[in-house]
């Protein structure tokens, strides 16, 4: 019996809480799209900033392998773990989705 893998992404958290709700999305694209990406209804990422965003993708997805993910939509997020491996600045996504607090001290020991 013969088989292949391939890894469809990485599950990198950037989850600040264990309490969170996450719902399924199928995302759009030809690239991968990294945990802590912002993404709309349809998909896809907003066309600026959060404008438009209903969630944050919970882990990578690479949408030419397999399109299904989830996003966050209620939890604690940390911002500073999120924006270093997405690139995106979601520190304002709690304007637009209320279920979303992002933290930007969790590594903060004092």
């Amino acid at each position: 019996m013969k088989f292949t893998s391939k890894s469809a992404g990485e599950m990198f958290t950037i989850l600040a809480s264990d309490n969170y709700n996450a719902i399924p999305i199928t995302v759009g694209g030809t690239s991968l799209v990294k945990a802590g990406t912002p993404l709309t209804a349809s998909g896809t990422a907003p066309t600026s900033g959060v404008t438009g965003a209903v969630g944050v993708l919970l882990y990578d997805v690479d949408p030419t392998i397999n399109p299904n993910g989830a996003i966050v939509v209620q939890g604690v997020i940390d911002g500073v773990k999120a924006k270093a491996h997405s690139g995106v600045d979601i520190s304002t996504i709690g304007t637009v989705v209320s279920g979303l607090v992002v933290r930007g001290d969790t590594g903060v020991t004092e």
